[in-house]
């Protein structure tokens, strides 16, 4: 603005005016105070390092722990994985032997069973074999009276055949 348009200006209006630039300066300053601390953490890192090779130093170093932790830590886990492989190796080994002797204590009941079978077939058999000889035994006796009693009643009938002449 010119001092021409200034001088139109009246008073509310300069003071507003005198109050923006006011604001205005405030929100540089800031900005200024920003950049001057910005400067300043630059500088005392600057300091610090004293060097583009003190920083590449430092940086190697902080490389060189990050990979010593790195190989650390692939080192624990290759030593977790072999504990792992143990213990799953040992679990297997454990359940292997435990379905064998399962298998075994089976097997075994089976053929106790299959042994009790056989030898209650052989006594039902050997039961109904007796049996079956003592109702033979006892047809045969029955048959063997009745064929006694038969061959009475035929020396009867001879007889009374014989006495009737043979009518």
């Amino acid at each position: 603005m010119t001092d021409k348009d200034l001088r139109k200006l009246n008073r509310v209006e300069l003071l507003q005016m005198l109050l923006e630039q006011g604001r205005q300066n405030d929100a540089l300053r800031a900005q200024l105070d920003q950049a001057n601390a910005q400067l300043a953490s630059r500088q005392v890192a600057l300091d610090e390092a004293g060097s583009i090779a003190e920083a590449a130093m430092q940086l190697n170093q902080v490389f060189f722990a990050a990979q010593q932790a790195a190989d650390q830590y692939l080192e624990n886990i290759r030593t977790l994985s072999g504990r792992q492989e143990a213990v799953c190796a040992k679990r297997e080994a454990e359940s292997r032997s435990k379905c064998e002797q399962m298998l075994a204590e089976t097997q075994k009941k089976c053929q106790s069973l299959e042994d009790q079978t056989r030898s209650r077939c052989e006594a039902m058999t050997s039961e109904a074999e007796r049996k079956s000889a003592a109702v033979w035994d006892e047809a045969k006796l029955r048959l063997d009276q009745l064929l006694a009693q038969q061959a009475g009643l035929r020396s009867l009938l001879n007889m009374v055949h014989e006495e009737t002449g043979g009518k």
